[in-house]
Formats: C-alpha cells, structure tokens, sequence
C-alpha cells in the first residue's frame, strides 16, 4: 500500500520510510484526469480501490495492514479451476505465479493477477484442499529461479559473481557431505543462505573465493572446503541481522498472500 499510494504520512507504522510510485503520480495527473491515458486504466482501478479503502474505510484498512505474512485464503473461480495464484516480495521485487498440478507454473503480471484475486464481500471462502502445500511449492521454486536469473548484470559484476561461484562450491559440497556431520552440513545451509540472501560482504567472498581455487584437486574434498569457509567467513556474518545487502534486489523472500481457487 504504501509503495503504491505515497502520501505524506507514515500509513504502516511510525518510522516507515514513504515510497514514491510513479503510478500513483499519473493517478492525479491532468492527462489520466482527463482519460487520455487508456494505457493505465485498469492499473489505476486497483489503485483507486485501495485509495478508497484507505481514506473511507479505515476499519477495513487497519484489518488488512495486520494480517500475517503467509495469509491463505480459498475462493470458487469458474474459469480458473484448481489452482494457486501467490504473490511473493524480496527487496522490491514483487511477482505473483499461478499452478495447477496439471500444467507448468506461470508468472503474472500485477494486471491479471489483480483480476483474479478481484473479490466481493459476499464471496464464500472456501476450504484449503491436500493439494494447497504442493501447488504453493511449485509457486516457490518458481519465484527462486526468477530472482535469481533475473539479477542485475551491473550487480554481478561488483561482488554477485564471487558469491554466485562460492554458492556452487558450497552447493556441491553438501551432494559429498557424507562424511559430514550434522552440524558441519547445517553450517553449510546456512552459509548457502546468506550468501543467497546477500548478507555476505563483498570483499569476504572474494577472499574466500580466491581460497577456494587454491584448492584445486581437493575441492572435492568436502573437509578441506568447510576449512576454508570457516576460515574466511566469520560467524558474525551467518547471523540473520547482518546484512550488507542492496534492498531493491537483495533481502528475504516473503510469501505475502496466496488464493487457492476452486472447482466447487
């Protein structure tokens, strides 16, 4: 809400820094006013929805701003039928993906997802089938790829690249770690974390890259890998607090809402 709408006041909470959209900023311009500006007609739908809700609903407004992260809802949809639409954030990267066991996940935009989750008051909500946890996978491992394919080339060239080679090492070494220990793996997964999520700083995986070649022939000598980690990531690093990290690209990846839709 506050991304799309600005203002000037905090809407969330006290302290929230104020985003601009430029939608927002055609929203009140003369040429939309005027309806010459059919290009953002249905964008500006939505918009205007929340707008509304937001300045003469405030209850309502209040009662969507609380809700969890991860909320799941159900809905009949005669021309969509058994399917999940999820919508997901990491940084300011927003996107939303529809499955459906019988056919390959798919990305929408904000315009057609909007209508799907376009909903009235009276609608019935449904239950949430077995099938709700796989679909919401599927949806999941989509948005991963995405986020990772789609990541800045100028970024990947100032630092991205040393973590993007670290991870595949250390990726590679946990399909060999069956001479590890639980704790040695977990170590791992957690190292493949926050290099994923970009908590790592630069200069820490370059060093630990470059320790890494060194290796050689023992690369695939998972002990002699978890050495050089250990030795070149501090474990102030793996802790989830610290972040050297570009907000608009990099950050956790959050399930925000997802809407099953229904045969019956």
């Amino acid at each position: 809400f506050l991304t799309l709408l600005g203002g000037d006041a905090e809407l969330l909470t006290e302290g929230e820094p104020i985003g601009s959209h430029e939608l927002f900023d055609r929203l009140i311009s003369v040429k939309t006013l005027e309806g010459e500006d059919e290009s953002e007609e249905s964008e500006l739908k939505y918009l205007n929805v929340i707008k509304s809700i937001r300045d003469n609903e405030p209850e309502i407004f209040e009662k969507i701003k609380q809700l969890p992260k991860k909320a799941r809802t159900s809905k009949k949809k005669d021309d969509i039928k058994n399917s999940l639409i999820t919508y997901f954030r990491k940084g300011k990267i927003q996107k939303f993906y529809l499955s459906n066991s019988n056919y390959a996940t798919i990305e929408l935009d904000f315009i057609s997802a909007a209508k799907i989750l376009d909903s009235n008051p009276k609608e019935e909500k449904k239950g949430l089938p077995e099938e709700f946890y796989e679909l919401l996978s599927k949806n999941k491992e989509a948005f991963i790829l995405t986020t990772i394919e789609e990541m800045p080339q100028d970024l990947r060239r100032t630092g991205r690249d040393s973590a993007s080679a670290v991870m595949r090492i250390v990726k590679a070494t946990l399909k060999n770690s069956q001479k590890l220990t639980d704790d040695q793996e977990q170590y791992l997964r957690k190292v493949l974390i926050q290099l994923e999520e970009g908590s790592i700083p630069k200069q820490a995986t370059k060093e630990t890259l470059k320790a890494l070649e060194k290796l050689k022939n023992e690369i695939v000598n998972p002990f002699k890998v978890l050495a050089v980690l250990q030795s070149n990531i501090s474990d102030r690093f793996l802790d989830s607090h610290y972040a050297e990290q570009i907000p608009s690209v990099f950050g956790k990846r959050e399930v925000i809402l997802s809407l099953y839709l229904a045969r019956e």
